[in-house]
């Protein structure tokens, strides 16, 4: 019997978030589809879908971040135009009305500068996400820790490892969902970590 390495695995699979692979594995993201990494940072949860054959766009507001992501696409994905992959800021993003199947945005949403800039920045990922296509977001919220943090004005709250972030609670992503009109392909599924923050991972649907 053969059996394949176990090394294996982060040679094919790089560093995706395991959150995100749960969606591979339950077959939400397709060869062919048109996908967008908002936030991509250098491309750690965009290269094995290069090599897969999705046709991948990022959007990160580091002109560094979208330069090592240029070099890693030529490298893996030769034919994925370097235009697709642009500096821009998520509540400005430079693409057309419903032009993804697939809008990522992991670990971004706790860096808005404001409530209004949070909002801003999920209603510009749903406005260029296809009619049935799939949003998956993963952010630092409050759930699981109410009570427990040091906030300071409005949503933000000081973090224990120092920074500062804006945290959304469960009702205020509720909120979002009914004044968008989403549909939760999935339950929030909230994971604690050292009781110092939490991740929470939000997938919904546009209902066409």
């Amino acid at each position: 019997m053969f059996h394949i390495p176990l090394t294996s695995l982060r040679a094919q699979f790089g560093d995706i978030d395991i959150y995100l692979f749960d969606q591979l594995l339950k077959g939400r993201i397709q060869k062919g589809m048109q996908l967008l990494d908002a936030g991509c940072g250098a491309g750690r949860n965009i290269a094995y879908l290069m090599r897969a054959g999705v046709q991948v766009y990022g959007a990160d507001i580091s002109a560094e971040a979208i330069k090592i992501t240029r070099e890693l696409a030529s490298e893996l994905a030769p034919t994925l135009p370097a235009r697709n992959f642009v500096v821009a800021d998520l509540d400005a993003l430079p693409f057309e009305n419903e032009k993804f199947d697939v809008v990522l945005c992991s670990a971004v949403l706790h860096f808005a500068r404001s409530e209004e800039h949070f909002k801003a920045e999920v209603r510009e990922l749903w406005r260029v996400l296809k009619p049935g296509g799939m949003l998956f977001a993963r952010f630092s919220t409050t759930i699981g820790l109410e009570g427990k943090l040091q906030q300071l004005e409005g949503r933000f709250y000081r973090m224990s490892h120092g920074p500062v972030w804006f945290l959304a609670d469960e009702e205020m992503i509720m909120a979002l969902e009914r004044e968008i009109g989403m549909a939760r392909l999935e339950p929030l599924k909230t994971v604690l970590v050292e009781q110092e923050r939490t991740m929470t991972t939000w997938v919904v649907r546009k209902v066409v």
